[in-house]
């Protein structure tokens, strides 16, 4: 996509959140941007706008004449502004109405409202920043732990892009080599060139095969993940569940089957949004909510992406539920109540340890061990990993799926080498990888697909 595709007049729309606030500012992009706000300032369209400076104006109806604001107006002058562009920012007064009569002036004097996402879109096809930048902008905003908030501020300053480059340059060399190969017979590659190319195909290879298998855990930092605690009546999964979240969202009683359908909540676990799922207690009963609420425990554990069978450590006999969750995939083993005198027998803690899943003591009702829980759930998430300090991580399916298919592509013209087939079929497979990366930072896709990224944007941005 390029400048050329697109309708680049001047935009103008209100970037800040909906609502009432102390401050409200409408930003403006385009070439006639400060044109435009110069219309509006009290003092006339003889005043000086300086780049980089903030003043304060008075703003005026260009159709009553009267005062609508007072504002603070920053002009950032292209190139050097987020878009690229020449950019006026109008910080008023946070008041819904004062913002809509200002956007009202600013498009009777030709502006128009921006499209959701369009000041990152013009900061990507001005070159200010690549696709995968201007996406990265998106997640910090949509943030809600510090731990997205500082992976998305990494991907921002060109984390993913700059491990990609590298290997895109090297890839266009031996494009060209390849290419030269095919134009000028009498270069025709020899066995210490295959062998030494297809070495080169592999390292790249490895490496992009490498980042895409951090989508694993860059997409449970982006997205989250569901959690479902399950386990019999009364051994405290709602306990473990408040204990989990740091306040009680659950009713916790002695009486068996009080949590009778799935409640859920999100909590961060060292900052991995988590949404946690109280099932109802697994029994034989003959009550039918109770044993709707049974069916949708096994159906939130089929859903779930972990899940933690509870088990009360001070009851004498645990073998019917041992038995029950034997058929389920479990993550982790909770036994609660370690308060209490422990009464599981050696059999039952053999047992469970047999699918070396870990078992972890805890009391809900004291704390004990909870921080230990989280300290496992996290460890199931990462693999045991520190993500932020491993380089660049891929939180986008969409990247994901270009990394995968750029790998594929390599392994195709390696495989293709060491066949012996011809330079010319090698660099189909060579083209079509340095396609792939590319969808990642935008140079080689279509305008429709990266509307459609931006439009998953706010106006504002």
């Amino acid at each position: 996509m390029s400048r050329s595709d697109y309708d680049l007049g001047t935009v103008a729309a209100v970037a800040t959140p909906p609502g009432f606030g102390g401050i409200g500012v409408i930003r403006l992009s385009g070439c006639d941007a400060a044109a435009i706000a110069r219309k509006l300032l009290a003092l006339g369209e003889g005043v000086i706008l300086k780049p980089n400076q903030a003043s304060l104006h008075q703003i005026m109806s260009t159709r009553t004449g009267q005062i609508i604001d007072q504002a603070i107006v920053t002009f950032f002058e292209a190139p050097h502004s987020f878009t690229g562009e020449d950019v006026v920012e109008i910080s008023g007064h946070g008041s819904p109405v004062v913002l809509a009569e200002l956007l009202r002036e600013i498009f009777a004097l030709g502006a128009r409202a921006a499209e959701p996402g369009e000041f990152s879109l013009r900061a990507f096809l001005n070159g200010r920043m690549d696709l995968a930048q201007a996406e990265a902008i998106r997640d910090l905003i949509h943030a809600q732990t510090s731990y997205q908030a500082q992976l998305a501020a990494r991907q921002l300053r060109g984390e993913v892009s700059g491990q990609l480059r590298p290997i895109k340059e090297q890839l266009v060399r031996l494009i060209v080599h390849f290419e030269s190969a095919v134009e000028f017979i009498e270069d025709d590659l020899d066995a210490l060139d295959i062998a030494r190319f297809s070495a080169e195909l592999a390292s790249m290879e490895e490496l992009l095969r490498r980042l895409a298998g951090s989508y694993r855990v860059g997409r449970v930092i982006r997205s989250g993940l569901r959690l479902a605690l399950i386990g019999k009546p009364n051994v405290g999964k709602s306990s473990v569940f408040n204990s989990l979240l740091g306040r009680d969202r659950a009713i916790v009683t002695a009486i068996p089957g009080t949590t009778r359908d799935a409640l859920s909540d999100v909590v961060a676990i060292r900052g991995i949004p988590v949404e946690l799922v109280d099932t109802a207690g697994i029994r034989e009963t003959e009550d039918l909510v109770e044993r709707l609420g049974v069916e949708r425990t096994r159906s939130a554990a089929s859903e779930a992406d972990l899940v933690i069978a509870v088990i009360d450590a001070s009851a004498a006999s645990v073998e019917k539920e041992i038995q029950f969750i034997e058929g389920i995939p479990i993550d982790l083993h909770v036994l609660n109540k370690c308060d209490l005198p422990f009464r599981m027998s050696a059999e039952s803690l053999e047992r469970l340890s047999r699918n070396g899943q870990p078992i972890l003591r805890v009391s809900a009702l004291t704390g004990v061990g909870i921080d230990d829980l989280r300290d496992a759930i996290y460890e199931r998430i990462t693999g045991g990993a520190s993500p932020l300090s491993e380089g660049a991580i891929i939180t986008s399916e969409r990247h994901f799926a270009a990394l995968e298919s750029a790998s594929t592509s390599l392994e195709h013209a390696r495989r293709d080498l060491g066949a012996g087939l011809t330079e010319e079929v090698a660099l189909t497979n060579l083209h079509e990888a340095l396609r792939s990366l590319g969808v990642i930072t935008g140079e080689t896709l279509i305008a429709d697909i990266i509307n459609q990224i931006f439009a998953t944007f706010c106006i504002g941005k």
